[in-house]
């Protein structure tokens, strides 16, 4: 039997499913992350709660579901029960409380399934693939030769720069947002020492690091403008962020790379990210 309980705040949710969601913690890094991050500031993405739901079979946790606003999206877990009886129930429970759904983010699987469950039976509505993903982890990293910079903390007097390369950043990747937004983002990334910076004598390259578990940390965020690509600036940046967080206190990074760009791919492979599953991002439209 399946059951879908609704979590009033982050830390209860933890409570419930936490130990279920850190059996696969690089794979699960977006719903764990998001969770802890939200126990510690419940404000910290948007004024606007988040919906935080555990999936339960026969009392145990089988997978977790969660909508972090700003974004419309239901984020996913692994499902650890069958998968398409689960997706039903949540499907049902989302529609009983009206909740409004712009798409869905998870494991390749279980997102299939609930794309499409949720546009079955719906009138003018559709599923669209944003971006075919895979979730890769690093615990070490080779030894190659770095591009000319150095790799920084961004600071205060970066922010303007950096606000406009977040913008162009997530039109990028396929989750365009409102300049508005990326200002305040990327002023948090700087305040929390979360935004790094490749420089020559001015910046190149970012990467962020985001969404920390007990274990594990997410690399992302990483953009190179058109101007200084093709010279390893990221592949520079990846690599030394990564080895700086695997020697402060992780076991691991993690990171989401897009199927379709098979360069950057081959890049994180290089530098040591092994992958450990596919996922799937729709749009409903």
């Amino acid at each position: 039997m399946i059951e879908i309980v609704s979590h009033n705040h982050a830390s209860e949710l933890i409570l419930v499913s936490g130990a279920y969601l850190e059996q696969d913690e690089s794979e699960n890094n977006r719903p764990l992350g998001y969770a802890y991050r939200l126990a510690e500031a419940p404000h910290a993405y948007d004024s606007e709660p988040p919906l935080l739901l555990s999936i339960l079979e026969r009392g145990k946790t089988a997978g977790v579901a969660m909508r972090i606003p700003p974004y419309g999206g239901i984020i996913l877990s692994r499902i650890g029960a069958k998968v398409e009886a689960a997706v039903i129930q949540l499907v049902r429970y989302l529609r009983e409380i009206d909740v409004q759904i712009s798409g869905i983010i998870g494991p390749a699987a279980e997102a299939q399934a609930f794309s499409d469950c949720w546009v079955e039976g719906m009138l003018n509505v559709s599923a669209r693939i944003n971006m075919r993903m895979r979730i890769s982890e690093a615990r070490s990293v080779a030894d190659l030769p770095l591009s000319p910079g150095q790799l920084r903390l961004a600071r205060p007097e970066d922010h303007p720069l950096m606000a406009r390369w977040i913008t162009d950043y997530s039109e990028n990747v396929g989750k365009p947002i409102s300049f508005d937004i990326a200002k305040s983002w990327t002023e948090a990334l700087i305040q929390n020492q979360q935004l790094h910076i490749w420089d020559i004598e001015a910046p190149v390259s970012i990467a962020a690091v985001d969404r920390p578990t007990r274990n594990g940390i997410a690399i992302h965020s990483v953009y190179t403008p058109p101007e200084y690509r093709n010279k390893g600036y990221a592949t520079s940046s990846v690599l030394l962020l990564t080895q700086k967080m695997l020697k402060d206190r992780y076991s691991f990074c993690c990171l989401y790379t897009d199927l379709s760009n098979p360069t950057s791919n081959s890049i994180y492979a290089k530098i040591g990210y092994v992958p450990v599953a596919d996922a799937l991002m729709f749009d409903f439209i």
